[in-house]
């Protein structure tokens, strides 16, 4: 296995070495950003891609473009390579945004709060910025082992991937990134100060914040 990780590593980074150090990439002595995943097998049902296809994405701090996919169960990226070997991304500081370019989707790596497992780090996607305020989704996929039938009358049940599942962030003036706010009281909870003009926002423009066009009007209104 370290062979052929070593192999596909070396097509890969043969014209990206020297710019990584360029750069001051922390690579270890291999020089390497990506290593290759887990092996998935076909009998697991779903899929933890967002977009199954590769395509192209820019990687903040190196110059070329490269096929990539994100995997919303690992939350990570994966490359692949000439020789079609696909590599996962190690991740680090110094990469934090990897955009698609048709259809434009940038991915930050940002410490945030989630409702349900406190600070983390993670890619984010963002949305929307608007001066130190942003929206961001988080893209998620749970994994469900599968199990054996108890008795004749039963049925195996098969390894499975849930459908995508979305939670929306706000980034703060503070530059703080929390979970973005499900309603009007919530939003008013954060600004106590702004109050009556927020109750005045949301009444004139009917504001839903289920809809995204919505969130993007509440980041422009905070934004000011």
């Amino acid at each position: 296995m370290r062979k052929i990780i070593f192999v596909s590593i070396i097509v890969f980074f043969i014209p990206l070495v020297s710019f990584s150090q360029m750069q001051n990439l922390n690579v270890n002595v291999e020089g390497k950003i990506f290593h290759n995943p887990k092996s998935e097998t076909n009998r697991i049902l779903g899929t933890p891609y967002t977009q199954s296809k590769f395509a192209y994405a820019e990687i903040e701090n190196i110059d070329q473009k490269h096929f990539m996919r994100y995997n919303a169960y690992s939350d990570n990226f994966e490359f692949i390579t000439f020789k079609n070997d696909t590599l996962e991304m190690i991740k680090t500081d110094n990469i934090n945004n990897i955009t698609f370019t048709n259809p434009h989707k940038k991915y930050s790596y940002v410490n945030y709060i989630s409702s349900t497992k406190g600070r983390m780090k993670g890619f984010l996607v963002e949305l929307y910025a608007n001066g130190s305020f942003a929206l961001y989704k988080k893209e998620a996929i749970t994994y469900y082992a599968g199990k054996k039938a108890r008795n004749s009358q039963e049925s195996d049940l098969p390894a499975r991937y849930s459908k995508v599942s979305y939670s929306y962030f706000l980034k703060t003036k503070a530059e703080s990134i929390i979970p973005f706010p499900d309603s009007k009281k919530q939003l008013i909870k954060l600004y106590p100060d702004k109050k009556e003009a927020i109750e005045a926002f949301v009444k004139e423009n009917k504001i839903d914040f289920d809809a995204d066009e919505d969130r993007i009007k509440i980041i422009a209104f905070l934004a000011g």
